[in-house]
């Protein structure tokens, strides 16, 4: 009886989401089998053959299926419930933020820095101080197209003031972006919704930029990282994103 309770608990607990519910499928029908061969003595050698093969074959082709749905379907493997910490979901917020910050941060220094060795005339003899400047100004306007991604949400938002600069340093991959501009959107927009209630559009080539739910189809509400690296999916330094809202 408590076989029977300890397995009933761990069924519960696999039952929670899809992945489990595979898990204990795998389990009970490969048990099944195995309970099969090993307690039937009476089985003849015919009978037991495709057992045999079951048993050597079962495991390879879970692997295959299973390699399958991660590649191809990981979002379907997750319960609703996996994904109800708010908790997690603010400090990738703080986590995302506090790197932006600080990347931004080092550009600004380095920009200092670099206007201030230009407009050191004492390197320069005679330099015009005018022109100087007019170079230092160029100089940091170079490193800005050269380092940084704009984000420009004036027409979604409604707000002459919703420009964002981020610098590609600070971002990993496609989802953390996507992620990042999200948080600027949040008063208007739900999160997940990419693809379906908004997307980022290049203003230079009207290219829609594609995530990874929008090539796999997936519904909107649950996470599904895509690690794609900006430079893949055509997001480039000196580039204006537009975003766009979708009905």
């Amino acid at each position: 009886m408590s076989d029977l309770s300890t397995f009933s608990g761990a069924a519960k607990g696999l039952a929670r989401n899809p992945l489990g519910i595979i898990a204990l499928f795998i389990i009970l029908i490969y048990g099944f089998a195995a309970i099969t061969l090993g307690v039937n003595a009476k089985l003849e050698s015919a009978e037991r053959a495709p057992l045999v093969w079951f048993l050597v074959l079962f495991p390879v082709a879970v692997l295959i299926l299973f390699g399958w749905l991660v590649s191809g379907h990981h979002e379907k493997l997750y319960a609703p419930g996996d994904f109800r910490s708010d908790e997690s979901f603010h400090q990738r917020k703080e986590n995302s933020e506090r790197r932006v910050a600080e990347i931004t941060a080092e550009q600004d220094n380095l920009k200092a820095r670099l206007r201030e060795t230009i407009l050191d005339t004492s390197l320069v003899d005679g330099a015009d101080k005018s022109r100087l400047e007019q170079v230092a100004d160029q100089a940091v306007a170079a490193v800005d197209l050269a380092t940084n991604i704009t984000v420009d949400a004036r027409a979604f938002l409604g707000d002459d003031s919703a420009i964002f600069t981020y610098p590609v340093a600070a971002f990993e991959s496609l989802g953390d972006f996507t992620n990042e501009v999200y948080f600027k959107l949040s008063s208007k927009v739900r999160p997940y919704q990419y693809g379906h209630s908004w997307l980022l559009q290049n203003k230079q080539t009207n290219a829609i930029i594609k995530t990874l739910r929008m090539l796999v189809d997936a519904p909107p509400g649950k996470p599904l990282p895509d690690p794609r690296p900006l430079s893949e999916v055509g997001i480039s330094p000196g580039i204006t994103l537009l975003v766009q809202g979708l009905k």
